[in-house]
């Protein structure tokens, strides 16, 4: 019998004893011995110059070709093909030397990347569907995950917080049934500090409830996607509802934030400071913003490089490559993650001396081509002033066109097509066919993420 079946036929009281049950084993696999040891190392990396960065990344590099090299066969293959060993590694600049690794590679030889040093009943498993609904299957260390949770929780830590502050998880699991139709629409995980509210339970008409239990509990801070948190925000500022302990922070991961979701969030609970951070499935690398609000390198966990570097007025933007430091079961080296980044050489007001990252755009496949031959990654500065819109997203099919397909509010009307269309013409296109598409909701992703821009064109 299906498990999620039996959980949903359980009373409340007993659903909430399964998610803290759930949640002492992520407690105990993310918080353990390695968690610890790594934490009191990244206190003493947090004040390092960029020379001795550069020298830690050098002597992380180096072994990590090393090792990979001689216990994970597809790597030796791939070096070998090419005519480069690890030896040939002596700089940051001659890592260069080294293979590109793209998802098409993962799907083919992922077996062959584990290291034979290595069972699989050692390794933690992980699957993704990926932007492109594609799985990708890879293996951590448990290692590994410690030392990316050291990763996140050094940055929380950099704003007061503790693991046990009691916050609230906004997610894309489904912990609460669809069958539930009053409150509570929310769960209980003990061991983590948190209760849990899923996205299929925001509605129009559960805002009520769930206003009076976040204004009950006065959560310290809220974790989850921007897109989710982003819906909530609008029923709560839609229906006038007030919340009278927001939050302090919000931290969103996993999604790129966007102006005008971070308007519409900062409406709902006021006061509040969005932090973002940068990680993906894969853990080969992380940033993370600091108070500044600029990302920084988590230098310490990978290192991450600029593929198809070009000028920009930000600073140098290109594909993000990332090879990782902490995952010795299944190493990723020069892996092309999918995302867009611009690199800035300036020191951040902050004191941090990692490398600063002034923007992640997103990924990189998700882009609109216009007719005159421009990448455009980002369409959230045409919405970003117009309320009646409560979420859009821009689709590709065709070369010179692009649909927008939009959730409206109750006060949407057609002037607000003649006003985005000029907002293309004048920002993004002056030859480009803009046509609409009106639906009731945008479908998420297997995992729960929002896409803001789908290309069905072939880029390659």
């Amino acid at each position: 019998m299906d498990t999620f079946y039996i959980y949903r036929n359980l009373p409340v009281y007993l659903q909430n004893i399964c998610c803290s049950l759930q949640g002492y084993k992520i407690k105990k696999l993310r918080y353990n011995t390695e968690f610890r040891k790594y934490s009191e190392f990244l206190e003493m990396t947090d004040t390092w110059d960029q020379e001795k960065i550069r020298c830690y990344k050098e002597e992380q590099l180096a072994r990590i070709l090393a090792y990979s090299y001689e216990y994970c066969p597809f790597y030796r293959n791939s070096f070998q093909r090419i005519g480069v060993k690890p030896s040939d590694f002596k700089s940051l600049e001659d890592l260069k030397l080294f293979p590109i690794l793209t998802k098409e590679d993962i799907r083919r030889n992922w077996q062959s990347m584990i290291s034979t040093e290595y069972k699989k009943n050692q390794l933690v498993p992980y699957h993704t569907s990926g932007s492109t609904g594609t799985a990708l299957s890879f293996y951590w260390t448990r290692e590994s995950v410690q030392r990316y949770w050291s990763i996140v929780w050094r940055n929380r830590k950099r704003f007061g917080l503790d693991l046990k502050d009691f916050h609230l998880n906004l997610t894309g699991k489904l912990v609460c049934p669809l069958e539930q139709h009053k409150p509570p629409y929310w769960r209980y995980n003990r061991p983590m500090h948190q209760y849990l509210l899923n996205m299929q339970h925001i509605r129009p008409d559960t805002i009520e409830g769930i206003v009076r239990f976040i204004n009950k509990f006065a959560f310290k801070y809220f974790i989850g996607y921007p897109s989710i948190i982003n819906s909530l925000s609008s029923f709560i500022n839609e229906n006038g509802w007030t919340i009278e302990q927001p939050p302090t922070y919000i931290f969103t991961g996993a999604e790129k934030l966007y102006e005008n979701q971070r308007t519409q969030i900062e409406q709902a609970f006021k006061g509040v400071q969005l932090i973002e951070h940068y990680g993906f499935s894969e853990n080969a690398a992380a940033a993370s913003q600091c108070k500044c609000l600029h990302y920084h390198e988590d230098f310490e966990f990978g290192h991450l490089e600029l593929g198809n570097a070009q000028s920009h007025e930000k600073g140098i933007a290109g594909d993000l490559i990332a090879t990782g430091f902490a995952n010795y079961g299944m190493p990723f080296i020069r892996y092309r993650v999918g995302d867009y980044a611009i690199f800035n050489q300036r020191k951040c007001e902050c004191g941090l001396q990692s490398q600063v990252i002034e923007d992640i755009e997103g990924r990189n496949e998700s882009y609109v081509i216009t007719p005159e031959g421009s990448k455009i990654l980002r369409f959230d500065y045409l919405f970003k002033d117009t309320y009646s819109i409560k979420e859009v997203q821009v689709v590709q099919k065709r070369e010179g066109e692009i649909i927008l397909r939009i959730v409206r509010r109750e006060n949407y009307d057609l002037r607000i097509e003649k006003s985005i269309k000029e907002r293309v013409r004048e920002w993004i296109s002056p030859t480009i066919k803009v046509s609409f598409e009106y639906v009731q909701e945008i479908e998420r992703t297997r995992a729960g993420k929002f896409r803001a821009v789908i290309s069905e064109l072939n880029h390659h």
